[in-house]
C-alpha cells in the first residue's frame, strides 16, 4: 500500500490538454520527493553531482540527466548534492497517460509500450541518446504554445526515438515505493514553508512545527540540503519569483507572495543571485521563448 503521507503534486496538467513543459534555470532542488498520475520525462543539465532519488534508487547524476517515469506511485525527486550549482537547466514534460494508452496494443506504438513498461521503475537514458533526442526537447519547450497539434506530434516522436535506444537502464527494484521517514520530514518542512513563504517564517517556528528542537532541526536541514536555514528560505524565495516572472505577475505581487519586505530588497538580492534584475530576466525568458 502507497503511504498516504507522501507528497502528490497536483500537476497544472489540465484534463484539455495532452502535455505540459516546464522549463526552468535555477540554481538548486527544492521540490520534495512525490508522486503523480501523469508520465514524466525529466531532463536536468548542469547540476553534476546531484542526487537522483527514483523509488528505491539513489544515484548521483553526471552533467546530463535524462529520466523517464511512467507510474503513478513512483516516488521521485532530485536533491542538491555536496557541491553547490549556479545554473541548473532542467526541462520537465508531464503527459495523461491515456495520450497514448489506447494505441498501446498496435503494432506500431509497441516499441513506446515496452519502454512504458520499463518506465514504471523509472529508466535513465545513456549519453548517445540525451545527445540525440535533446535537439527535439528543446524545440518542445518552443513549440507547444505556438502550434499544440504539432507539439503532440513531436512528443510521440520523442517517445518513439527513446524506445528505439539500447542505453537505457531501470532504476527502481520495486513499482511502489514508500517515503523514508527524512523524506516525510522534508515534505512537511516544505508544505509548510510554502505555505508561509509570504510571511517573515523564522527557523524556531519551522522547527516547532516539526516537533523539533532549533538545533536539531538546523542539523536535520544542513544533512538534507548542504545548505543552512537562511540561505535554503531565501533560495525557495527566489524560485518561486522567478516562476512568477515567468508567469507575468506583477512585481508587486511577487514582492509580497514570496515574502521579500520591499521592491527594493527583492531587486537587489535578485541580482545578486542570478547576475541580472528582474525585469531582464524575464525579458530574456520571453525572447528566449519566441526563438524558432
Amino acid at each position: 500500500m502507497m503511504n498516504s503521507d507522501i507528497y502528490r503534486e497536483k500537476s497544472p496538467l489540465s484534463n484539455e490538454d495532452c502535455f505540459v513543459v516546464f522549463d526552468r534555470r535555477k540554481t538548486s532542488f527544492t521540490f520534495p520527493v512525490h508522486v503523480h498520475p501523469e508520465y514524466e520525462l525529466n531532463y536536468v543539465e548542469g547540476a553534476e553531482g546531484a542526487r537522483r532519488i527514483i523509488g528505491d534508487s539513489l544515484e548521483f547524476i553526471g552533467e546530463k540527466d535524462l529520466v523517464l517515469i511512467a507510474n503513478p506511485d513512483l516516488k521521485h525527486a532530485w536533491k542538491d548534492g555536496d557541491q553547490g550549482h549556479t545554473d541548473i537547466h532542467e526541462i520537465t514534460i508531464q503527459f495523461h497517460a491515456s495520450l497514448i494508452e489506447q494505441n498501446l496494443d498496435k503494432r506500431q506504438f509497441r516499441g513506446i509500450q515496452q519502454l512504458f513498461r520499463k518506465a514504471a521503475h523509472g529508466v535513465v537514458f545513456g549519453k548517445d541518446t540525451v545527445e540525440k533526442v535533446l535537439p527535439l526537447l528543446r524545440i518542445l519547450t518552443l513549440e507547444l504554445e505556438k502550434d499544440g497539434f504539432y507539439s503532440v506530434m513531436k512528443l510521440f516522436i520523442l517517445l518513439h526515438e527513446l524506445s528505439k535506444c539500447d542505453d537505457l537502464r531501470e532504476l527502481s527494484s520495486t513499482t511502489h515505493s514508500l517515503l523514508s521517514k527524512n523524506d516525510l520530514l522534508m515534505n512537511q518542512m516544505q508544505q509548510y514553508i510554502i505555505r508561509h513563504l509570504h510571511e517573515d517564517i523564522s527557523l524556531p517556528v519551522v522547527a516547532d512545527s516539526l516537533n523539533m528542537s532549533k538545533s536539531t532541526f538546523a542539523r536535520f536541514l544542513k544533512a538534507a540540503t548542504a545548505m543552512n536555514y537562511t540561505d535554503y528560505l531565501l533560495d525557495l524565495r527566489i524560485n518561486m519569483a522567478i516562476r512568477m516572472l515567468k508567469e507575468e505577475s506583477a512585481i508587486p505581487d511577487i514582492v509580497e507572495e514570496c515574502g521579500f519586505n520591499s521592491v527594493s530588497y527583492f531587486y537587489r538580492v535578485f541580482k545578486k543571485m542570478k547576475g541580472i534584475p528582474p525585469l531582464e530576466y524575464r525579458n530574456r525568458f520571453k525572447k528566449q521563448k519566441k526563438i524558432v
